[in-house]
């Protein structure tokens, strides 16, 4: 990174009537980046990565419904499936999803992994491998 950049930008979309949040680390440009932050976590945990990879990569790190700044499940529904669909939410109202030559790539942290534990997902794949950033000198 060169000088200092500001951080994220706060933003919101709506998911089965959930007003839900995100931050955008800048750079529409570049190939879009989705982290997802662990059970107990919020978009926030990635500020650190997000710093890092900004240069390369759109990121974009939403809080999942019921944790950070998004809303409580209305029905008290917390399965994978909804998590699912809100994602797949974000991707289409924000326009993330590639065109045919460009993989999508998403990354998740287990609550049990280390910080460097981030995995990758292309199409038809998970995970297609698992991938640390390398810290710049």
């Amino acid at each position: 990174m060169t000088g200092r950049m500001p951080g994220p930008t706060s933003h919101t979309f709506f998911s089965q009537r959930l007003r839900l949040h995100y931050v955008d680390w800048g750079n529409p440009t570049k190939p879009p980046l989705v982290l997802l932050h662990g059970g107990r976590d919020h978009c926030r945990n990635w500020d650190w990565a997000a710093a890092a990879l900004r240069d390369d990569w759109h990121v974009i790190a939403p809080d999942l419904r019921g944790h950070g700044d998004s809303q409580w499940s209305t029905d008290g529904s917390y399965a994978l499936a909804g998590y699912i669909y809100d994602l797949t939410q974000l991707i289409h109202q924000q326009r993330l999803a590639p065109a045919r030559s460009s993989p999508t790539r998403s990354a998740a942290r287990s609550p049990s992994a280390t910080p460097a534990s981030i995995r990758t997902r292309s199409p038809g794949s998970w995970p297609s491998r698992v991938w640390a950033p390398r810290p710049r000198n």
